[in-house]
């Protein structure tokens, strides 16, 4: 049996979810700014003394409930299939204690698709949510890229049409947007 120990920090572990996350994901420029900004937080995967997998994750008090964003989670290559993912993502609720978790993705990115489905959360499509519920969660997730929200559970998400978007927008405008306009040279 593989035993893995979580580690959580902020921008003291940044450089090992670069080297694990970054290498796999380009977006990852979002995660960087999320986590210098103190918006969200490392959760690095130890096997040992080896860093075999990381996850960048937030949470955000929305009104009627808690939310926590699995924002990049990846295992390093010759450590999947392992539970490792599945570790991070359990441990990661576990800190959160949200009422609702939320991650998004790319349709065809298998891996993810089953390691969230296989840990409860439902996949929704983009298109499948109502316009101003989509445009609220996507604010929350910076998910423009992705084709899939996965959910757990899914049935709190109609609740958010109506709640209070404050602090969605506040992380939006610094996390998301600003990100974007950066990386074209527009800021």
């Amino acid at each position: 049996m593989l035993t893995v120990r979580i580690v959580v920090g902020g921008r003291d572990l940044l450089d090992v979810a670069r080297n694990i996350i970054g290498r796999y994901m380009p977006g990852f420029r979002y995660a960087e700014a999320a986590v210098m900004d103190g918006w969200a937080s490392v959760a690095v995967a130890m096997v040992g003394e080896e860093a075999v997998g990381a996850e960048v994750f937030y949470g955000l008090p929305a009104r009627p409930y808690s939310m926590c964003v699995h924002y990049y989670v990846a295992t390093a290559e010759g450590w999947r299939r392992r539970g490792i993912a599945s570790a991070l993502v359990a441990h990661v609720e576990g800190i959160c204690g949200a009422q609702l978790y939320l991650a998004t993705t790319r349709l065809d990115n298998e891996p993810a698709m089953r390691l969230f489905t296989s840990l409860g959360y439902d996949a929704v499509s983009w298109d499948e949510l109502p316009r101003g519920l989509a445009d609220v969660l996507l604010r929350a997730t910076c998910g423009y890229d992705d084709d899939v929200l996965l959910a757990k559970p899914s049935k709190l998400l109609d609740a958010l049409l109506d709640a209070d978007h404050a602090e969605i927008a506040r992380f939006h405008r610094r996390e998301c947007y600003a990100v974007w306009r950066a990386t074209r040279g527009l800021a």
